[in-house]
C-alpha cells in the first residue's frame, strides 16, 4: 500500500467511493467521551474542506458540548466498495464562519431550519415531551426565516486536525489483510506497518 499522506489518500478513497455509489461515501463515525467517561459514537456527514476534512455540528448537541470540553476525538470511515477502513485520531478546531456558511447553505432547508430550532427552542438531543411541539416550532421558524437564512451562532464548522491515521485494507480469500499507521511528525507523516 503506497500511501505517503493519509489525508490525501482518504480524500481519494472518498472520491472513489462516490464514483462506486458507496452508501458510506459521505459518512463517518465520530467518537467522543461524555461527562461520565463513557464513549459515544454516532454517524455524521464528513465534509471536504481545503486540505482536509470537517464536521458541521450544532453547539447545543451532546457532541458539541463534549468537543468544546475536550477537542480530541476519533473518526472512523468504512467503505464497503473498497473494503477499506480508516480511523483518525484528531483534534477539532473551529473554522471561519465563511466556510460554515458556504457549506451550510447547501444543506436541505429542513436541516437549516432545525439548526435554528436547536438554538431557540429545543437543544439537539434534549428530552422531548411532545413531538408535535417540535414540529410546530419547526413550522413557525420555517415560515419566519426567509428564503436564505444565515446559520445561527450555534452552528459550528470544526476542522479535523489529524495526528494519527490508520488504514486497514481487507483482502478476500486467503490473502492477508494490510494495516498501516501514519503519525504526523515535524518532518511529515511517518508510516508503520501493523499486524492486521
Amino acid at each position: 500500500m503506497a500511501i505517503a499522506d493519509p489525508v490525501l489518500a482518504l480524500g481519494a478513497d472518498r472520491q472513489q467511493a462516490r464514483e462506486l455509489a458507496d452508501s458510506n461515501a459521505e459518512l463517518c463515525w465520530l467518537a467522543t467521551v461524555d461527562d461520565a467517561g463513557w464513549p459515544q459514537v454516532r454517524a455524521l456527514v464528513l465534509r471536504d474542506v481545503a486540505g482536509g476534512f470537517a464536521l458541521f455540528i450544532n453547539a447545543t448537541s451532546a457532541k458539541g458540548r463534549q468537543l468544546q470540553r475536550d477537542p480530541r476525538c476519533q473518526v472512523a470511515c468504512w467503505y464497503p466498495s473498497l473494503q477499506r477502513q480508516w480511523r483518525l485520531k484528531a483534534q477539532v478546531r473551529a473554522l471561519d464562519r465563511t466556510v460554515l456558511a458556504e457549506h451550510w447553505h447547501r444543506r436541505p432547508r429542513s436541516s437549516q431550519v432545525l439548526d435554528h430550532v436547536y438554538a431557540r427552542e429545543f437543544p439537539q438531543s434534549s428530552p422531548l415531551a411532545d413531538p408535535k411541539a417540535l414540529h410546530a416550532a419547526h413550522g413557525r421558524l420555517d415560515a419566519s426565516l426567509g428564503d436564505h437564512p444565515d446559520p445561527p451562532p450555534e452552528a459550528l464548522a470544526l476542522r479535523l486536525d489529524v495526528h494519527v491515521a490508520e488504514c486497514l485494507q481487507i483482502h478476500p480469500g486467503s490473502r492477508l489483510h494490510e494495516r498501516w499507521q501514519f503519525t504526523c511528525g515535524e518532518a511529515g507523516w511517518l508510516r508503520q506497518a501493523l499486524v492486521p
